[in-house]
């Protein structure tokens, strides 16, 4: 049988690919670690060169005091408290507030005074008077200064006219009733018939 010759090629060392194995690090040595900064003021955890705060801090850090819920857009957060912009309060600044803290004279509930009893007003500053003054008069610091015909610390009292001159047993809703021999809205008159300084003497007993 005839033989059968296989042909093997040979290449040259030049033209051979080349693999290089790059370590990253020399023989023997560690790689570097990766640190945050600070080590994040053991107030946090150093993840991939980043900290991750404990509850109550942050920044970059951790040295910065956290605010709750950052309070919430309405102030700025400093030393771990809220300072609150103008019309807002509480620990994070949820809290609307009222006109004038109410005075002191009130609560203050969702940005509106509820005032103690005797004041009144969007800030609690007004004093009421009582009862309104019965409608029948006008509430000025605290007191009524009543209308005509009314009187008492409430207005409810009627007053008659001239105080019926002292001539009269009583008033009745502002009408005077006069004693004997005296008549008129304000008994100032003698009743028809009589005469003198006390209206007691009849006209025909002075002829």
């Amino acid at each position: 049988a005839a033989a059968v010759c296989e042909c093997v090629s040979v290449l040259p060392l030049s033209s051979l690919p080349t693999v290089i194995s790059v370590s990253s690090h020399t023989s023997g040595v560690p790689p570097p670690s990766v640190t945050c900064p600070g080590n994040c003021n053991n107030r946090g955890r150093c993840v991939n060169g980043k900290c991750v705060c404990h509850d109550g801090f942050t920044g970059n850090d951790c040295q910065e005091r956290a605010c709750p819920n950052d309070c919430n857009d309405r102030g700025r957060c400093v030393d771990g408290k809220c300072v609150c912009d103008n019309g807002f309060t509480g620990t994070d600044c949820t809290e609307v507030t009222c006109p004038g803290n109410c005075n002191n004279r009130g609560r203050c509930v969702n940005g509106q005074c509820v005032c103690d009893s005797g004041f009144t007003g969007a800030d609690c500053s007004e004093k009421t008077c009582p009862d309104n003054c019965s409608n029948r008069g006008t509430c000025v610091e605290g007191r009524c200064v009543c209308e005509s015909g009314f009187s008492g610390d409430d207005c409810s009292e009627y007053v008659c006219p001239e105080n019926c001159n002292n001539r009269g047993r009583r008033c009745i809703k502002g009408q005077c009733v006069c004693r004997r021999g005296f008549t008129g809205p304000d008994c100032s008159q003698c009743k028809e018939g009589m005469t003198g300084p006390n209206c007691n003497i009849g006209k025909s007993e002075s002829l």
